[in-house]
């Protein structure tokens, strides 16, 4: 952080800059920065300030989300371990191949923000926005040092002006399709990564009920809705410590209201799709 600028100030100068990108939730009216006040106003007087932390709360709703500050804190410390470093690494070529100077990227259900805050690290100078519904991951999000727009909103009303975005990013996260090819600019792409059958099969088979997974119900919708234009399949095992073993057990809501039984792995089986698509 700069010295003497709090974080506040900081995302006020970044929103600030990209005065127009955000729409007010209320009305869908341009939202813009306001001189001598931390808030972004639309022109029927909507106001939104922005948090100490430095993000910009435009839900409507009320907080329910499933996920809490304990599972984000541990999704947190799993990427610091390094374990999703390839993921980033892909995404960020499939970002760059595109040739686009400074792009402007929605990571559309951005979780705790590490893979916001990896990406805006290897790419240089994006204009990124991370958003989720869950303002205790948005939160922890503002812990990163990283030039990153955090929002707390919906992806079923995402407060961003139309034909505005280079890339929507959707990793392991719901998708709104229709909201996602509403805000990218012609010739935008969806990135969406999700999880293999073999994903977390460590995890899964030291819980009790789990049921095998599938993702084809997920990929059906994708297909349904883009055109896929590029795939990759990440297959690889992370290397576990008792500590990160804990973590990513933590982090994924398969385990909530179940007990991981047997003995800790030495590894956990990382199977990621990857796939690259435009509005159909």
């Amino acid at each position: 952080m700069s010295e003497g600028i709090s974080k506040k100030e900081q995302a006020l100068g970044r929103f600030r800059a990209h005065n127009g990108l955000f729409s007010c939730p209320v009305c869908e009216s341009t939202l813009v920065t306001v001189d001598s006040q931390a808030s972004l106003c639309c022109e029927n007087n909507h106001c939104f300030d922005l948090a100490r932390k430095g993000y910009l709360n435009l839900f409507l709703g009320s907080q329910n989300s499933q996920y809490d500050k304990a599972l984000f804190s541990a999704r947190q410390k799993v990427f610091a371990a390094g374990i999703y470093d390839p993921l980033v690494s892909a995404v960020a070529e499939w970002i760059e191949r595109r040739g686009v100077e400074a792009p402007c990227i929605l990571d559309a259900g951005c979780g705790e923000g590490s893979l916001s805050a990896m990406l805006s690290a290897q790419l240089g100078s994006p204009v990124l926005v991370g958003l989720d519904i869950a303002r205790d991951g948005i939160t922890l999000a503002t812990s990163h040092q990283a030039p990153v727009m955090w929002l707390v909103a919906d992806l079923a009303r995402l407060p961003l002006t139309s034909a505005s975005l280079d890339v929507v990013l959707n990793v392991l996260s719901p998708a709104n399709y229709a909201e996602f090819s509403r805000v990218l600019k012609p010739g935008g792409v969806v990135i969406k990564v999700l999880p293999g059958e073999d994903y977390l099969a460590e995890i899964r088979d030291r819980l009790p009920g789990v049921a095998a997974y599938s993702n084809d119900e997920v990929l059906g919708k994708f297909q349904d809705k883009m055109e896929i234009e590029d795939r990759l399949h990440l297959h690889y095992r992370a290397q576990m410590t008792d500590e990160l073993w804990k973590a990513m057990v933590q982090m994924t809501p398969l385990s909530q209201n179940r007990k991981v039984q047997g003995e800790i792995p030495r590894s956990v089986t990382i199977d990621l799709h990857v796939l690259e698509g435009t509005v159909v």
